[in-house]
């Protein structure tokens, strides 16, 4: 005989101490497990598809050419709005210094929708930025978009 009893969920066998347990109930139960669970290994239904989004693209890296102006918008065709990112110059040092003219060039930034390091903005999906004309401190300069350097970017959510 089978169980007498059935689990409230998936419906496997809950025998009481009278019933005499089959081969085929284990079986039965079995099948009902991993069909259950294959359907669940394929679901979507625990997270969304923001989610799992997130889960797949915390970031995103990117280049671009100074070209030596002022200021620029660099468009990065990021897949997300980033909520923070670093900005720095391709094989370069994070500042370096000028001596002969007594200034220092800050080649790296930190940039966040709440608040930026001098020479960068976040705005969406793109970065301004600006090349110091003048300085900004003292003298600190921005050097985020030096004619022909390579800077990078990395984008977080």
């Amino acid at each position: 005989m089978s169980s007498s009893n059935r689990t409230e969920t998936l419906g496997l066998n809950s025998w009481l101490g009278s019933d005499r347990p089959e081969r085929a109930d284990f079986n039965a139960d079995n099948e009902i497990i991993d069909a259950t669970l294959a359907e669940h290994f394929e679901s979507t239904c625990h997270i969304t598809e923001s989610e799992r989004n997130k889960w797949n693209t915390p970031y995103y890296f990117g280049v671009y050419f100074g070209d030596g102006n002022l200021t620029r918008t660099i468009t990065t065709n990021c897949p997300f709005n980033p909520t923070w990112g670093l900005v720095f110059k391709g094989n370069a040092m994070p500042a370096t210094t000028d001596f002969s003219n007594s200034r220092n060039l800050n080649h790296f930034a930190i940039v966040s929708v709440r608040s930026n390091m001098s020479g960068v903005e976040l705005s969406g999906q793109n970065l301004k930025i600006r090349q110091s004309g003048s300085a900004i401190y003292s003298n600190e300069y921005s050097s985020i978009n030096e004619y022909g350097a390579t800077y990078c970017y990395i984008l977080f959510r």
